[in-house]
C-alpha cells in the first residue's frame, strides 16, 4: 500500500489550500492546525523564543546562528537554519529575515533570503497566524495555527514545497503538545 504523505492527507481533508495569484507564477499554500494549548503561548514561543526549536526538535533542527538582531522574532533580525525535513536525511541551510510582526493578530512573516531553497525558487515567504479557538467552555479551549508559504518557482519542473507544508505541519502538532506539559 503506497504511503500518503501529510500533505496528501491535508488536501483529502481540506485542510491544504493550494492558490496561484495573478500570472506571475507565485503559489501559495496553506495549513491550518487545530491545538489544545493557548495562542499566546505557541505565539510567543515562535515571537521570543523560536532559536529553542534545535533542541525541542533536534531531528529537523540541527543549528541556528544569528546573523543580525537578538534571535527573537523582530522585523529585520536574520537568522540562519541547518535543517532536515520529514523523510529526508539531508542537512540544508536556509537564511531568512523577519519581514513583519503583528502582535494584536499573532503574525508573524518570514522571507528566505539566502540558502538551498533559493537554488529552486525565486521567493519564499512563511506567515504564520496563530488564534484563540473561539469556545464557551474552558475545557475547549485553544488555538488554530495558520502556515501560509507563498513560493515563485525557478522553473517549472521544481517541485512543490511538500516537504517544507509536512514540517511545519508536524513541528505545529508536536509543539501544541509540548506546550501543554
Amino acid at each position: 500500500m503506497a504511503k500518503i504523505s501529510m500533505v496528501q492527507t491535508f488536501v483529502r481533508l481540506g485542510l491544504l489550500t493550494l492558490v496561484l495569484i495573478g500570472m506571475s507564477q507565485i503559489v501559495g499554500a496553506q495549513v491550518e492546525t487545530e491545538l489544545k494549548c493557548s495562542a499566546d503561548k505557541f505565539y510567543n514561543l515562535f515571537r521570543h523564543d523560536m532559536m529553542h526549536l534545535t533542541t525541542i526538535f533536534p531531528q529537523f533542527y540541527k543549528s541556528v546562528k544569528i546573523v543580525k538582531g537578538d534571535g527573537k522574532s523582530s522585523v529585520g533580525n536574520i537568522r540562519e537554519w541547518r535543517y532536515v525535513t520529514p523523510g529526508s536525511s539531508k542537512v540544508t541551510m536556509a537564511k531568512e529575515i523577519v519581514k513583519s510582526v503583528d502582535e494584536d493578530n499573532r503574525s508573524i512573516t518570514f522571507s528566505v533570503v539566502g540558502g538551498d531553497l533559493l537554488t529552486q525558487y525565486k521567493s519564499f515567504d512563511v506567515t504564520m497566524t496563530v488564534t484563540p479557538k473561539d469556545v464557551d467552555s474552558i475545557e475547549e479551549s485553544g488555538s488554530k495555527v495558520k502556515w501560509w508559504i507563498q513560493y515563485e518557482k525557478r522553473t517549472e519542473d521544481v517541485p512543490s514545497p511538500d516537504a517544507y507544508i509536512d514540517l511545519v505541519a508536524h513541528v505545529t502538532k508536536e509543539l501544541g503538545h509540548y506546550l501543554l506539559q
